[in-house]
């Protein structure tokens, strides 16, 4: 039996453009916000969706109240990794398996526009019905990329089992920074404190000095989509016991 660690890969063959596919405003900088400051760096393209406004996310605010809010922090937290405003598609937040066809649709017109060389999206072992909405649509959506796109999966409820590891340390401190900007969410939880345990946690395999914080994602390629959603919601479905 061999040992299975997730190899540690370089960014400098990943490409431009770039979409980002998200549920909520946060998703995409806590699960890829410093490889989207790398991408910024680089000078690629940088297109990220919000799929919701994330406004039943804050347990003490009125939606109506919260949703301002929501936007102008996601804007500024991209800012701060610099990349520009997110497009945003208002489709309800918590009900997006609702509205799975509509969701399917968008992605697909989204990357036939972009034409996408690296791909961010959810991998499915994520708890967050949205999230794996998301994930099941980027699956379906597949045959809308280019053949050769990197379709990197990433987790905010649960870090990708296995997969591929980027070393992000040079521009984890830009992903901190962004993280900061959600002042509505950091009123009750850290989620730069919290981003900051995942990063090193990520690391926690690599023995190489100055390797201090990584992002891990399932590197897939756009035909092997729909195979690894199949078994990945399976396998999760099994070990939760969840059979809706």
């Amino acid at each position: 039996m061999k040992h299975l660690f997730s190899p540690l890969l370089s960014r400098d063959p990943l490409q431009g453009p770039v979409l980002a596919l998200a549920a909520h405003p946060d998703d995409e900088v806590i699960g890829a916000g410093a490889m989207l400051a790398w991408h910024a760096q680089r000078g690629h393209e940088v297109v990220v969706v919000h799929a919701t406004d994330g406004a039943r996310g804050d347990p003490g605010a009125r939606e109506d109240d919260i949703r301002a809010v929501r936007r102008r922090e996601g804007k500024e937290a991209l800012a701060r990794l610099g990349v520009g405003a997110p497009r945003l598609w208002d489709l309800p937040d918590g009900d997006l398996p609702e509205h799975v066809v509509e969701l399917t649709a968008r992605v697909a017109a989204v990357m036939q526009e972009v034409q996408p060389r690296t791909l961010y999206s959810f991998h499915a072992g994520e708890a967050h019905r949205d999230h794996r909405a998301i994930a099941a649509a980027t699956a379906a959506a597949a045959h809308a990329l280019p053949a050769d796109c990197r379709c990197l999966l990433y987790g905010v409820n649960f870090p990708p089992p296995g997969g591929t590891l980027f070393n992000v340390t040079d521009t984890y401190p830009q992903c901190y920074r962004a993280l900061q900007a959600y002042g509505s969410q950091n009123a009750y939880i850290d989620l730069p404190g919290m981003s900051e345990h995942r990063g090193r946690a990520a690391v926690v395999n690599v023995d190489v000095p100055g390797v201090l914080y990584g992002e891990l994602f399932l590197d897939l390629r756009p035909h092997e989509l729909a195979t690894a959603h199949r078994l990945q919601d399976a396998f999760f479905r099994f070990v939760q016991r969840e059979d809706a």
